[in-house]
């Protein structure tokens, strides 16, 4: 039931993502939130996810809006030069263009998240994802390659209604490789913060599921106990005290 809960709760933000892209300007900061309400909501089950979406948005609205501009504006530059050199039979050129777009793509990958978790100029955003991209270039390749390949299969491959979960299933996988970049550049947690969400570990995140499936245990031994008691079933107080109890 909790995994269910959990598949409803991610497509149910998977279409308010979507919903909040049509805009187009707004895609940056949609991005970033769909990335929060997920490693918050859904991983660590703190807050209810499009609640934490829509608070992200209100928080990055501005900043999203002119990331996007700027990857726009930027693309758009290397789309002419790569077009230019492509005209003039510069193969040279057409290469070093292509590997601008790659690198950019891959930088582009970690600002959103960047933007997520860290307050701070957009300057320094670019500076932290680019060195992000670098020191996790293993991550970095998977990443990439994965969201062109899950955007070649929604659109080639997969039926259109895929599209209503397929993104949010993504981000979800994104989140597991993504959170280990970011607590690299996050301050060890002060007093009082070790139990924060974003200092969640995946250790951590792992005891506290065993935790609260222990919890949900005891919680269902106690429904079963107290109904056979009602019922005067032998799987009651009959049957304990035959054990000893």
């Amino acid at each position: 039931m909790n995994f269910l809960y959990r598949t409803g709760e991610l497509i149910l933000l998977n279409i308010v993502f979507l919903i909040t892209c049509i805009p187009i300007v707004t895609i940056g900061s949609a991005l970033t939130s769909f990335y929060y309400a997920t490693i918050k909501s859904i991983r660590r089950e703190r807050g209810t996810p499009v609640k934490e979406y829509f608070g992200s948005m209100k928080r990055t609205m501005k900043k999203g809006i002119l990331l996007v501009l700027e990857l726009a504006v930027w693309f758009g530059l290397l789309y002419i030069g790569r077009r230019y050199s492509q005209v003039n039979e510069r193969s040279h050129m057409v290469v070093v263009y292509n590997v601008l777009m790659l690198l950019s793509a891959a930088v582009a990958v970690y600002v959103f998240p960047v933007l997520s978790r860290f307050e701070m100029k957009l300057t320094n955003c670019w500076k932290l994802a680019f060195l992000m991209c670098i020191r996790f270039f293993p991550y970095t390749i998977v990443i990439v390659a994965g969201t062109a390949g899950i955007a070649w299969l929604q659109f080639y491959i997969l039926p259109m209604p895929c599209i209503l979960f397929v993104p949010g299933l993504w981000c979800l996988v994104i989140t597991f490789m993504m959170e280990q970049t970011l607590l690299a550049y996050m301050p060890k947690p002060e007093e009082g913060q070790e139990d924060a969400w974003y200092y969640d570990s995946g250790k951590k995140e792992q005891k506290n599921g065993e935790k609260r499936k222990m919890e949900k245990r005891s919680g269902m031994k106690k429904e079963l106990f107290s109904a056979g008691r009602q019922s005067g079933q032998r799987d009651g107080p009959e049957k304990n005290r035959k054990h000893g109890a």
